[in-house]
């Protein structure tokens, strides 16, 4: 009987310990098996590639009526000499400016560009002599071409908004007209008597320094809106000559200058750049970090 026993236990116990080790190795194969990790890799991202900083600019803007000083000779034909008297005051009448210019940009901060302007304004002089028995009255227009190379300093940008400052130094060539000179008396007298005259207008080109702030606005990547207060001053120079009665007397040269302009004047326009995106400033990208493969279930 025990034997039996023994045989049986035997029978069933096999294939139970069989089945018992088989379902063991199954649960095995679901085991999570993890791979070495690998250090973590930078990958470095491709420089942005190289673009030019080149740019146009136009612009417009209004120049305010500016007040200055000056001076005339009158001509004494008794003597053969000319006696100078200064102006009360000189205006040049406000009117509207164009420019055009070409411009690099170096970095974020940093453009430069050299301008070329055209602008042409009424003038306005007078003053009184000889013990104000006298008054003078001239008029002309005054023309000019003025070149100007300039540099900005762009400070921070605001979403599409950026400040900046700016000066420049340059030359300006103006042209006078003919001046037309009223005088007439004040005190009615022996020898005086009111006359008009024509005096030929003179050319001279004059040291320029000026002075920016202003807001560029972005368009797009590539065109910018620039608006912007100037101002300017223009050294003195001469202004006209001698009428032909005088210069029939022997006077020569030059007989009115004036002592100079500063012009403030408010302006808008447009630059282009050239290089688009790569041409403004880009943040430096941030380095991407490989962690390598993850887990790997069996």
């Amino acid at each position: 009987m025990t034997s039996k026993k023994q045989i049986l236990i035997a029978a069933f116990s096999g294939p139970l310990m069989a089945g018992l080790v088989t379902g063991a190795a199954s649960a095995a194969d679901y085991a999570p098996v993890y791979a070495q990790p690998e250090a973590p890799v930078i990958v470095e991202q491709a420089p942005m590639p190289v673009a030019s900083g080149w740019y146009l600019r136009g612009d417009v803007g209004h120049s305010f009526d500016a007040k200055g000083d000056g001076s005339y000779g009158v001509w004494d034909e008794g003597s053969g000499t000319s006696t100078e008297f200064d102006y009360d005051e000189i205006k040049l009448r406000g009117n509207t400016d164009f420019s055009v210019g070409v411009g690099y940009r170096f970095n974020q901060y940093l453009r430069a560009d050299a301008t070329l302007a055209y602008w042409k304004r009424d003038v306005f002089g007078s003053s009184s002599a000889f013990g104000d028995t006298v008054t003078f009255d001239d008029t002309s227009k005054a023309s000019a071409w003025e070149m100007m190379a300039n540099a900005y300093i762009d400070l921070v940008t605001w979403g599409k908004v950026t400040p900046y400052i700016g000066g420049g130094l340059g030359f300006t060539r103006v042209k006078y007209g003919t001046m037309k000179n009223r005088s007439w008396c004040n005190v009615a007298g022996p020898g005086c008597t009111d006359y008009w005259a024509d005096h030929g207008g003179l050319t001279s080109t004059r040291f320029t320094w000026a002075l920016m702030a202003g807001m560029t606005v972005d368009i797009t990547a590539s065109t910018k809106f620039d608006f912007g207060y100037r101002y300017s001053h223009i050294k003195g120079g001469k202004a006209f000559g001698w009428d032909a009665s005088d210069l029939a007397a022997g006077a020569s040269g030059t007989q009115g200058r004036d002592d100079g302009f500063g012009v403030h004047q408010v302006r808008a326009g447009l630059r282009y750049e050239f290089g688009g995106p790569q041409a403004a400033y880009q943040p430096e990208p941030l380095p991407v970090y490989n962690e390598g493969p993850a887990p790997v279930y069996k």
